[in-house]
């Protein structure tokens, strides 16, 4: 009785395993395999800008400090 009546979801999952398992076994090796490097990518490249940020902020509040310190410029007439 459930069958004759299938959810969404149940559908969505039906149709899921029914994908994956058409597939030959390489190929979801292959696609494991680029989920992983992009997944590696992925993190190398948030680490990357982490570290710019980090290094952008260090420098602009070295200039601020600096010109906040320093004394104000002298006018010219």
């Amino acid at each position: 009785m459930a069958d004759d009546n299938p959810t969404i979801t149940g559908t969505v999952s039906k149709l899921g395993q029914s994908v994956i398992g058409a597939l030959p076994p390489p190929f979801l090796l292959l696609c494991l395999i680029n989920a992983a490097f992009l997944a590696v990518v992925m993190l190398f490249i948030d680490s990357q800008l982490k570290q710019r940020t980090e290094m952008v902020n260090q420098l602009v509040t070295k200039c601020m400090d600096i010109a906040l310190h320093a004394p104000p410029p002298e006018e010219h007439h």
